[in-house]
């Protein structure tokens, strides 16, 4: 029989060893500090720094850019890295020290972090049930609208068009086929890639990041033939490849087809303009625009390509797409002086004001490219 001094003693124990289970209970469920970021580039930097010199150079970025074994948090490094080795203003190279004290900058600790939670984002199906869409059309940091916007021309004419020419490989890579007859292979896209380019997330594919990657690859190739003593002709394929380009040899590139242009302004005739976009429309060409001008209107971007979506002859109105995707809403009356209302990269132009801003059209006609 218990006496009462046992039963005291027991209690004691009893609420001794409780004490013990919640903290034990405390220590297994407390969240694991995340590691410094200088502790994880200090940690890494002998994998990235490739000859082993001590200096990070923008080459072995690149070839980084391009390794499947990268995920996640060093993903995000190598890209928010490659973004600074790229700058204007800076170098394209950093010593190991000067790595480490960039990694203990708090805005750059910060860009990692909200680059890290982008890529989280990012849907990695190839294309999702409303895919290609252009409410999720969005130009990211690439210089590369003329390419954007006649894919975005393709997505408004014949969104199927773009579906067929990406076709998946056993491997988990794609073959991409141009309207030309040109079949470039990509390999699948690694984590820093999809953050490069056109900007993913949750609401479309990755179709047009492989779309990126296929023309990169086959502006690399032209550049090997032109220069085959390059160094920019080994692998890997440099993003910068795609900045700057003519939407005509993308709509040539697209359709197999010759394109023209008209250069708008005061060389060309009010009714000359009207009657192409009459022409084109109805017969659904391809057609996109240029911007060269001094000033462009707010909203409006200079040194930049459009898509041209639709003209509606009575109103005399022309549809335009922004690869952008952006929305703007003017300071006053819409016009050349405050800009157009826009809504995910979509705005209409009155014709006379639609000659003044933008520079040429280009378009799609009806002769075959020569074999």
């Amino acid at each position: 029989m218990c006496t009462l001094k046992t039963l005291a003693i027991f209690a004691v124990l009893l609420a001794s060893g409780s004490r013990i289970a919640s903290v034990q209970k405390k220590t297994v469920n407390a969240p694991q500090e995340k590691e410094a970021l200088s502790e994880f580039v200090e940690e890494h930097f002998g994998r990235w720094d490739r000859n082993h010199d001590g200096i990070l150079e923008l080459d072995e970025v690149e070839r980084k850019v391009e390794d499947h074994s990268i995920h996640g948090r060093e993903a995000a490094v190598i890209f928010r890295i490659r973004q600074h080795l790229t700058a204007k203003d800076h170098q394209p190279r950093l010593s190991r020290q000067e790595l480490l004290t960039l990694a203990q900058d708090h805005s750059f600790e910060e860009s990692v972090e909200a680059t890290l939670k982008q890529l989280e984002t990012i849907e990695r199906e190839l294309f999702l049930p409303t895919d290609p869409d252009l409410s999720s059309f969005h130009q990211g940091r690439l210089g590369d609208c003329y390419l954007l916007c006649t894919i975005a021309a393709q997505v408004h004419r014949r969104p199927q068009a773009i579906r067929d020419m990406i076709h998946p490989e056993v491997t988990g890579g794609f073959q991409v086929v141009f309207g030309n007859g040109q079949k470039i292979p990509v390999a699948p896209l690694t984590d820093t890639e999809l953050l490069l380019g056109a900007k993913l997330g949750s609401r479309h594919g990755s179709w047009l990041a492989i779309l990126e990657k296929a023309y990169g690859i086959l502006r690399k190739q032209d550049l090997a033939k032109k220069d085959k003593k390059s160094d920019k002709a080994i692998d890997p394929v440099p993003v910068e490849t795609l900045n700057g380009g003519n939407p005509g040899s993308i709509i040539s590139l697209l359709t197999g087809q010759q394109v023209a242009s008209l250069i708008l302004g005061k060389t060309a005739h009010r009714e000359q303009a009207h009657n192409l976009l009459v022409d084109m429309t109805k017969r659904r060409r391809l057609i996109c625009l240029t911007v060269e001008v001094d000033k462009p209107p707010p909203g409006i971007g200079n040194h930049h390509a459009y898509a041209l979506l639709g003209y509606d002859v009575k109103l005399r109105e022309v549809t335009i797409f922004n690869p952008w995707g952006n929305t703007f809403t003017p300071k006053g009356a819409p016009g050349p002086a405050n800009g157009y209302p826009t809504k995910l990269g979509q705005f209409t132009v009155p014709l006379d004001e639609f000659q003044e801003i933008f520079t040429r059209v280009v378009y799609e006609t009806d002769k075959p490219l020569e074999q």
